[in-house]
């Protein structure tokens, strides 16, 4: 069966790819030789690159459209442009979507967080309060990634629970063998044979940076480095002003760091920091364990879902059992490969492959749907 999905490819049409966009351009991947499929990606800003190969099967479809500040790109010029490009189903994949859906409308919804976070102006309790949830009851169908953000939708808009899935998000093949070659960044090559923690979060609130610098500070390991990953270029100076003077040299700030040298972090770690207190899915959690190194986390929302065999648990309010923790990762010795082999076993039920399957079945069963009501 012939099938045109239009994507709303943002998170691709930009200079570096983040988590959302790796979402995207995994589901492109991983369906690029299923037959009779055709994908046109919807972006926003002609000025920057697509990361996504086109062809006759990919097209894409970058456009301005005047009152972003008020959403019109999402809402009129997207519909508007997937009807003309007579798409049979559209997936807005960042969380959001139009109330004016002239296609069958699929959304994924990573988590509620933005409701919760949103600041309150009154065109926010517009477009978050009225306006987005409208838009979920009318579409055909909701994606989410862990059955944590699938219990939080449902109790925030209990109609959604029929026309929910949990379709769980999968891990880079690099991180599945334990021979895939990783190059170390410059600054890792400079830490030489320092011990390293890496905290993973960035520097937003409920990640807990602050955390991670109170957890090398009371852990007694003065040896220890901590590399910080996931802070842009804008927000890095204000964090390192956050680190006490006492840390200041054994805290490192990652640039922006490709899939490789990420691995290659992560492999070369003592431990890694994922002090989160909420998470609609949890990418470091599995990909810290899948590369090998112990994860210490606080089982919390979708972490719960996210406990291998290199997990190591703290609960989020205690330092004692953080430390204690830490100090139970550096010293695992010979004993963390073989934890590390039961990890990678553990982190193929994370499969890209899988998830772009689930993806698909999804779409055709809205199109069917839609061609059954047609008729």
């Amino acid at each position: 069966m012939s099938l045109h999905v239009g994507m709303v490819a943002r998170c691709l049409n930009t200079g570096h790819v983040r988590g959302m966009g790796r979402y995207v351009q995994e589901l492109l991947l991983r369906s690029a030789d299923e037959p009779g499929l055709r994908w046109t990606l919807f972006g926003n800003d002609p000025s920057q690159p697509l990361q996504a190969r086109t062809g006759p099967a990919i097209q894409a479809d970058i456009f301005e459209f005047r009152g972003d500040r008020f959403d019109l790109w999402e809402q009129i010029g997207l519909p508007r442009r997937a009807r003309s490009r007579q798409v049979d189903v559209l997936h807005c994949t960042e969380g959001a979507l139009p109330w004016w859906q002239p296609v069958p409308t699929v959304v994924t919804v990573h988590d509620t967080l933005a409701w919760q976070e949103r600041p309150d102006t009154p065109w926010n309790r517009l477009y978050w309060d009225r306006l987005l949830p409208a838009a979920l009851h009318r579409c055909a169908a909701v994606i989410t990634i862990s059955e944590s953000s699938k219990r939080d939708i449902v109790a925030k808009w209990p109609a959604l629970a029929a026309k929910t899935t949990v379709i769980p998000h999968g891990i880079g093949d690099e991180y599945l063998a334990a021979d895939t070659p990783a190059a170390a960044s410059e600054l890792q090559r400079g830490l030489g044979t320092c011990p390293y923690l890496v905290y993973v979060g960035g520097p937003m609130a409920r990640k807990r940076f602050d955390w991670a610098l109170q957890v090398l500070h009371a852990c007694g390991r003065d040896d220890l480095q901590l590399v910080a990953c996931g802070f842009g270029s804008s927000a890095v100076g204000a964090a390192r002003e956050s680190v006490p003077p006492g840390l200041r040299a054994r805290v490192h700030f990652a640039p922006f760091l490709s899939n490789e040298q990420l691995l290659a972090l992560y492999r070369g770690a003592r431990a890694v920091l994922y002090p989160t207190l909420y998470e609609g899915f949890g990418f470091p959690a599995i990909e810290a364990q899948a590369a090998g190194v112990p994860v210490v986390f606080s089982p919390v929302s979708s972490l719960t879902e996210l406990v291998g065999p290199l997990a190591l648990l703290a609960p989020a309010d205690e330092m004692s059992t953080w430390c204690a923790r830490v100090h139970e990762a550096v010293g695992l010795g010979t004993h963390r490969a073989e934890l590390a082999q039961a990890a990678r076993t553990w982190a193929r039920q994370f499969s890209w492959v899988e998830s772009a399957r689930k993806h698909l079945a999804v779409y055709q069963q809205v199109a069917a749907q839609c061609r059954t009501a047609a008729h």
